[in-house]
């Protein structure tokens, strides 16, 4: 059901990226808008309102925050298609990132307190394949159904159905009502938690890391249906299924053997936790060149398929990680911190730098704009390889210190220590 839950949120995110040349034509927007739309407008809204839906779902159920979530991001995903013009849209679109800003650290508060630790990268990576299924499902329906209808009936069909999937998940997800802060009255509040996790050297380096992958990947995601349209001239069809595949193939191997990598080698020796990622983030640098240059949509295509593979393997080990840094009650939100740190700025930064390039190389080469302002991901992710290499030297002794502090709050409680020693 998580799995089916986090599709879900993929594909309601996605959609409007391989409609863009469509509602730009019918609203008359530049590139720039549509990076203000889909990156910081989204982005602004979504880091803020994770935090309290994450304490929200720390301190109560996790369950009741991810169904409300889901079941309001499906409405606005649909009412979205009556948009008349940029304020209309962009508002849709805040009521889209309001909502799903709730579902990711509710979910990972379930694992969490589900699932045993020497599994969680695993469990989490599983849970992520959603992202690279919805981020499919999105596109190719997106794109087939503009081509069949229009880009207002694309919202309209993909939206309603989550309404019944958030009716099914209020059934079967376990309600884990019974939270620590019933135990612990004395739980932290907002910046209590923000200091504890920036105070691990480690967290601070994966927090840049993964902001800067963010404004590489977001950019990536929201140009990347349009980059094939106009560079090689598909279909908006051809362009989701094209970019679809390439998320969903790519993407899905990448997050998945993330997690697995993570668990076995973190096993040895925690830095690995952080260096797989590092390691993906240089792979991504001539791959991502390549993909934007190649003359061949096909190779263009199965280009971006390996940049989101070793992009993504950063994904499970990074959350994963984070967690053996807090206590039980701050699961949610150690995972809202970090979400909140790479969609504020990679979601903001990435789409909005890519458009604005776009504007401002278009009066030199034209339609192949877009192609030439993809090349600054380059940038971004050499420099988030260099941090997720500075957080794989710091992160085992963080690990140690945060376990230790785990086990002194333990001793002063027999019941937290039955809890910590299950």
């Amino acid at each position: 059901m998580l799995v089916l839950v986090s599709t879900v949120n993929a594909i309601d995110r996605q959609l409007p990226f391989i409609l863009i040349d469509p509602i730009k034509a019918e609203l008359g927007l530049s590139d720039t808008q549509v990076g203000l739309m889909a990156g910081l407008a989204f982005a602004v809204v979504y880091s803020f309102a994770g935090l309290p839906l994450a304490r929200l779902a720390d301190r109560g159920s996790p369950r009741r925050v991810l169904v409300a979530s889901l079941a309001i991001w499906s409405l606005a995903t649909a009412v979205t298609g009556g948009a008349q013009n940029f304020i209309q849209l962009i508002l849709c679109r805040i009521g889209v990132a309001a909502s799903e800003a709730g579902s990711m650290p509710a979910a990972h508060a379930l694992i969490a307190r589900t699932f045993p630790t020497s599994r969680r990268a695993a469990i989490v990576a599983a849970f992520s394949l959603g992202v690279p299924i919805g981020s499919t499902l999105g596109l190719a329906l997106g794109g087939w159904i503009n081509d069949v209808a229009n880009w207002r009936s694309a919202f309209f069909i993909v939206g309603l159905p989550g309404l019944l999937i958030a009716a099914g998940a209020m059934i079967v997800l376990p309600p884990l009502r019974q939270r620590a802060s019933a135990i612990h009255p004395d739980t932290p509040s907002f910046p209590q938690s923000i200091r504890r996790l920036l105070a691990f050297r480690s967290f601070r380096h994966l927090a840049a890391a993964s902001s800067l992958f963010a404004c590489g990947s977001y950019g990536l995601n929201v140009f990347a249906p349009a980059f094939l349209i106009r560079t090689h001239n598909l279909s908006t069809a051809a362009a989701g299924v094209g970019v679809g595949l390439a998320f969903g193939i790519g993407g899905g191997i990448g997050t998945f053997a993330g997690g697995l990598l993570g668990d076995r080698l973190g096993r040895r020796n925690a830095a690995w936790r952080a260096g797989v990622p590092a390691i993906g983030q240089f792979l991504c640098i001539p791959l991502a060149l390549s993909a934007w240059l190649a003359d061949d949509a096909t190779l263009s295509i199965v280009l971006l398929g390996t940049v989101y593979l070793c992009g993504l393997l950063y994904f499970a080990p990074t959350f994963a990680a984070i967690q053996y840094l807090v206590p039980d009650s701050g699961r949610a939100m150690a995972s809202a911190v970090l979400l909140f740190c790479l969609t504020l700025v990679g979601s903001s930064i990435g789409p909005m730098a890519i458009g604005w390039a776009s504007d401002r190389l278009a009066p030199i080469y034209g339609q192949m704009s877009l192609r030439y302002a993809m090349c600054l991901m380059a940038v971004t992710m050499f420099w988030s390889g260099v941090h997720f290499m500075l957080a794989a030297r710091a992160l085992a002794k963080d690990i140690n210190r945060a376990q230790g502090r785990c086990q002194s709050s333990a001793n002063q409680s027999p019941l937290d220590g039955a809890r910590l020693q299950n």
